[in-house]
């Protein structure tokens, strides 16, 4: 996981505190969304993704940062379905400090490491339960 941090963190250009907080926002995503089983297989599919989810804690949503994210973290609990999922996503983002035109590069390089690791098809999986994310990173997955 540690290298997924650094590289992502070189890439966008951000500090790999914000980029660990990120990648926990797409871990609980996927804890809370997917199978176990499925999210199983991610955890040991990528060596201390474990670890960065038990030891990076969940911004408080009084912690997204500006008006965009109290407003979009409100309408997560209004709405329904995927576009309450969106919304709580996004909100999730940006109260990890994850800027709004960072999220897609973030999530699509840790998707993209994760296919590297051995999980295409796992990494399909995954996409489906979130489809929000799947249709932010443009579908499936090359």
């Amino acid at each position: 996981m540690n290298q997924i941090i650094t590289l992502l963190s070189q890439k966008l250009g951000l500090p790999e505190a914000t980029v660990k907080s990120g990648l926990a926002t797409i871990l609980r995503l996927l804890k809370e969304k997917a199978s176990g089983s499925d999210f199983e297989k991610l955890i040991n599919l990528i060596p201390g993704a474990a670890d960065l989810l038990a030891t990076t804690p969940a911004p408080a949503a009084s912690d997204a940062s500006g008006l965009l994210g109290g407003i979009l973290g409100a309408a997560g609990g209004l709405l329904g379905g995927q576009a309450g999922d969106a919304a709580k996503a996004l909100s999730a983002f940006q109260a990890a400090g994850v800027p709004v035109d960072k999220i897609a590069p973030l999530a699509r390089g840790f998707f993209d490491q994760l296919q590297t690791s051995g999980g295409a098809e796992l990494t399909e999986k995954l996409m489906e339960t979130i489809p929000a994310l799947k249709a932010m990173l443009g579908g499936k997955q090359t």
